[in-house]
């Protein structure tokens, strides 16, 4: 008999939770089946995430939700109860971070023994004042709802727990490893990677920063420019390439007008959303991630996965570093400062990259042996 477990989550687009949640159907056992619950605006609930058709391939269920907000917590309630009835599920696992207390309330109401409400992020809020306020008024009260309803406590890292988790709660909670595939990083060929390489029309010369991420403005891929700029001085012929969805175009805009007064912006290329995102990591000199704050920040590990040396911001917890020599963290955004350091990783020892795999799985950052983890977690008692 199954164990029938309903993941919580937004549209599925290609993000860390995300990747991490689908590493887990990819190599969960056969006797675990995940349904999934789908939060978005109401007006908007017929849109497709990247990963639908992988989804229902898998056989999964697929089912929408409007969001909390829009709805209003009542009628939200009502709805998600109505799921529970329908799909019966023996687990329910919430990915949506600051908005998971009420879940959790409509999960214990509909009679659901396990509730796991799992953090991903490393919460902060911006916008006007009276917005934040509201919005940590509003978590106040969903941490006190994920003490009284939910029975697990997930993160990403001791940062992501330390912000939705109050007191003995924040005690009893777990850090779930977000996890990567070391078999398909080991499978990527040297030929798939310098075709696409090539595919970017760039100098021979070229020494590709890159990014991988969706694009909005806490991620920070703006600074970048001035970095750019620094290391034309320096004779660098340094390339910024990008791979992501572009969900700030303003913010973007912006940044390639700061670009074309500094003369880089022929320098800047935006690749989209990519499948391939283990090949894309292969064809950077070097990863850089200027992330305000990440609640773990699995693109860095994957940049090691590929042997690629990082350039990250402190916001990027400790804990990506897997202790091979491959990261650096810069305290400030002084583009001398990454300037200094991305040619420093430059000029590192290269580090073979089976040795690399072979670190992150003993570390327990490999997706096969994560999803094992997390399905004997959705059997124990709490």
């Amino acid at each position: 008999m199954s164990l029938k477990v309903l993941q919580v989550v937004g549209v599925m687009n290609r993000g860390g939770a995300e990747a991490m949640l689908m590493d887990i159907l990819r190599n969960k056992p056969e006797n675990v089946h995940f349904d999934f619950l789908i939060n978005n605006d109401p007006a908007r609930l017929t849109d497709e995430g990247s990963f639908d058709k992988e989804i229902l391939a898998y056989g999964c269920e697929m089912l929408h939700i409007g969001s909390q907000l829009r709805l209003g917590p009542i009628k939200y309630i009502r709805q998600f109860m109505k799921v529970v009835r329908e799909l019966q599920p023996d687990v329910v696992h919430i990915h949506l971070n600051a908005k998971s207390g009420l879940i959790a309330l409509a999960a214990k109401l509909g009679g659901v023994k396990k509730i796991i409400v799992h953090c991903h992020a490393d919460i902060k809020f911006r916008g006007s004042l009276l917005s934040r306020i509201f919005n940590e008024t509003e978590m106040w009260c969903q941490k006190w709802l994920i003490g009284w309803c939910a029975t697990d406590f997930w993160g990403c890292s001791k940062e992501a727990n330390l912000r939705l988790y109050r007191g003995k709660i924040y005690e009893k909670s777990l850090i779930v490893n977000n996890a990567i595939s070391c078999e398909v990083y080991r499978t990527v060929t040297e030929d798939q990677w310098k075709a696409l390489r090539q595919s970017y029309n760039l100098p021979k010369d070229a020494v590709i920063l890159g990014n991988v991420g969706r694009i909005v403005p806490h991620k920070g891929i703006a600074h970048i420019v001035d970095v750019l700029a620094v290391l034309h001085k320096r004779k660098v012929n340094a390339h910024f390439v990008v791979a992501g969805r572009n969900d700030a175009v303003e913010y973007v805009e912006n940044m390639m007008t700061h670009a074309k007064k500094l003369g880089v912006d022929s320098k800047i290329h935006f690749l989209g959303e990519r499948a391939d995102i283990p090949v894309v990591m292969h064809t950077f000199d070097v990863f850089v991630g200027p992330a305000l704050r990440e609640g773990f920040g699995l693109v860095a590990v994957e940049a090691q996965a590929a042997a690629v040396p990082c350039v990250l911001f402190k916001g990027f917890p400790k804990t990506v570093n897997m202790n091979l020599g491959l990261v650096s963290f810069v305290d400030d955004f002084n583009p001398v400062t990454w300037s200094d350091n991305i040619m420093q990783a430059l000029a590192r020892k290269k580090v073979e990259k089976e040795l690399i795999l072979d670190v992150i799985r003993s570390m327990g950052f490999d997706a096969k042996e994560n999803a094992i983890k997390v399905c004997n977690a959705y059997t124990s008692k709490s």
